[in-house]
């Protein structure tokens, strides 16, 4: 019997030895191989639990394919969700079984942005950022210019608010030469995942266009093709209603058709990100009432809260008061803060 119970346990460890043991694996681009659970990928790092070293980071870059044993989460650049295990590729993408939203099972590795994303929030998620710029020559130049901009978001599933303000100011020899503000308002109620319906007003003020205060209210509707840490991207259309209080010129008001591209995206993930907006007013009654402006630039991180920003700004108004330039262009070096 002893002899029986020795027999059968040797058996029994020759079998468990002769299983191998589950384990995800990543297959790296200089022929590597490593072994463990995969945990997440965020940014450009994916996180991989191993037995030798426990939690290790391996640039997202140098990765060509990953396999899985359990299913985890993908999300997409265009913030798709898909949940399924993870199989070996030699084309540079991985098979995702499980999941009916991809044919033939196939993504290419550069357009994994997340695996097993944070769970959404069911409450409020705020964000935003702070910049402010200033330039100053003293001597045969006297010149000096100031300008901040803030803005807040908060978001929910179905709702989003944002709130927003821009100051810019110059002086000549002493002399002011520039003074303009924007404040602005906007709430957006999403009736699907991608779109939505907006109420918007955007109030704004130039000294030096003759220009006291010119408010514009609006709806309308958007669709949001993506939103990611990653990449975000919509596009919207709707009427407005514009008032313009002049200091010289008649005061005026008209209907408008309105439309607008929100669009950024990380150049590289965490880095470095372009962005850029457009907004445009068609007058209804008169279509030579066009007012566009645009925001475009670049935005870099110096640390996970603190940034850096060069920004072309452009404000083109067609019948501008008399006696003033259509087009007002600002060249933008700042430093913020983001939330």
């Amino acid at each position: 019997m002893n002899k029986f119970l020795r027999l059968l346990s040797v058996s029994c460890a020759l079998f468990f030895l002769a299983v191998p043991v589950s384990a995800d694996e990543v297959y790296l681009a200089n022929g590597d191989r490593v072994s463990g659970t995969v945990i997440k990928k965020q940014g450009d790092i994916l996180t991989l639990k191993t037995d030798f070293a426990g939690e290790i980071e391996i640039a997202w870059d140098k990765v060509v394919t990953v396999s899985t044993e359990a299913p985890v989460v993908v999300q997409l650049d265009d913030a798709t969700l898909l949940k399924g295990t993870l199989a070996r590729s030699d084309d540079g993408s991985v098979g995702i079984a499980g999941s009916e939203l991809v044919q033939a099972g196939q993504v290419p590795v550069a357009r994994v942005a997340l695996i097993n994303p944070p769970a959404p929030q069911n409450g409020v998620k705020l964000s935003g950022r702070a910049n402010a710029g200033v330039y100053i020559a003293k001597g045969n130049t006297d010149k000096e210019s100031y300008h901040g901009d803030i803005e807040a978001i908060a978001r929910t599933k179905q709702n989003r608010f944002t709130a927003g303000a821009i100051y810019n100011q110059a002086l000549d020899d002493g002399v002011e030469s520039e003074n303009n503000a924007t404040a602005y308002l906007k709430y957006d109620h999403f009736f699907t995942d991608k779109w939505y319906t907006y109420a918007n007003t955007v109030l704004f003020k130039d000294d030096f266009a003759d220009l006291n205060l010119r408010t514009s209210l609006g709806l309308g509707a958007g669709y949001q093709f993506i939103e990611s840490e990653l990449t975000n991207l919509s596009l919207e259309g709707g009427l407005s209603y514009v008032n313009e209080d002049f200091d010289l010129a008649p005061d005026d008001s008209y209907p408008a058709a309105r439309w607008s591209l929100n669009y950024d995206h990380f150049l590289y993930p965490d880095r470095l990100q372009f962005f850029h907006f457009h907004e445009g007013l068609l007058g209804l009654q008169d279509t030579k009432d066009i007012i566009i402006i645009t925001r475009t630039g670049l935005r870099a991180m110096l640390t996970d809260s603190f940034t850096a920003t060069a920004e072309v700004d452009v404000d083109w108004d067609n019948t501008p008061s008399p006696g003033n330039d259509r087009v007002d262009t600002r060249y933008l070096f700042n430093l913020g803060y983001g939330w």
